[in-house]
């Protein structure tokens, strides 16, 4: 396949879904190669530096079935998003233990599964970006959602301890707590308790996917080589 050797190659974990759409799309523009993970719906692309791979993240055959594969096709991986997410709601009292395994398996297990297969690519060539999304839920909590703040504050521990381990291979670990944004799983809340949320935001407004996108371009860039091991509050104020 066609691999621009002059740009870096990121492989992007949940990348069908409304967040990950734009991702795709913003990373295409910017001509990186781009390996795009995906479990049940395949994501859309359009240059021959992009390629999908579908696998289950908390399968660890699979997981390492799947960063083998990007390794054979692409020699390297430079950067991985981890943008693939589950929220199951309700009280946690009335949470079944399927659901909150599921919550836990995708959102914190499968990221360290990644990330653990994807680590030594990146000592190899002693360059590397890993950044977790998780969530402000983690830092401030949200009733109803027990098991989703659990597993987002889980990545913010695995950030820091990562990025301690990985500090002198040139490896930078980095925590993006997203407020509420305008496309992916806010489609699932009702309009009225969407106009809640953004009354309560100090910016008034839901959050543009083309911001964190531009913000793990520098994240994921040389520039960006001195920060690591932080959480960085993309909320429009709502929590800092």
């Amino acid at each position: 396949m066609m691999i621009n050797p002059e740009k870096k190659t990121f492989l992007i974990i949940g990348s069908s879904g409304g967040l990950g759409t734009v991702l795709v799309d913003y990373f295409e523009q910017k001509k990186y190669n781009l390996a795009l993970h995906y479990y049940t719906q395949p994501p859309v692309f359009s240059l021959a530096t992009t390629r999908s791979y579908q696998a289950d993240i908390t399968d660890e055959a699979q997981v390492i079935q799947l960063i083998q594969q990007v390794k054979d096709d692409f020699g390297s991986i430079d950067c991985v998003v981890h943008n693939a997410g589950v929220s199951r709601n309700g009280m946690s009292w009335k949470t079944p233990q399927s659901e909150w395994d599921e919550t836990i398996a995708v959102n914190l297990t499968g990221p360290f599964l990644v990330s653990k297969h994807c680590i030594p690519l990146m000592r190899n060539s002693e360059f590397g970006r890993i950044l977790f999304m998780s969530s402000v839920v983690a830092q401030t909590g949200f009733i109803g959602t027990s098991a989703y703040a659990a597993s987002k504050a889980g990545l913010l521990g695995l950030t820091k301890t990562f990025a301690k381990e990985l500090a002198n291979k040139n490896i930078t670990v980095n925590a993006i707590a997203l407020g509420y944004f305008n496309a992916g799983m806010i489609n699932d809340v009702p309009d009225e308790m969407q106009m809640t949320l953004k009354a309560s935001i100090p910016i008034g407004d839901l959050g543009d996917p083309l911001q964190l996108a531009s913000l793990i371009d520098f994240l994921c860039s040389d520039q960006a080589a001195y920060l690591t091991g932080q959480t960085l509050n993309l909320n429009g104020g709502l929590y800092s």
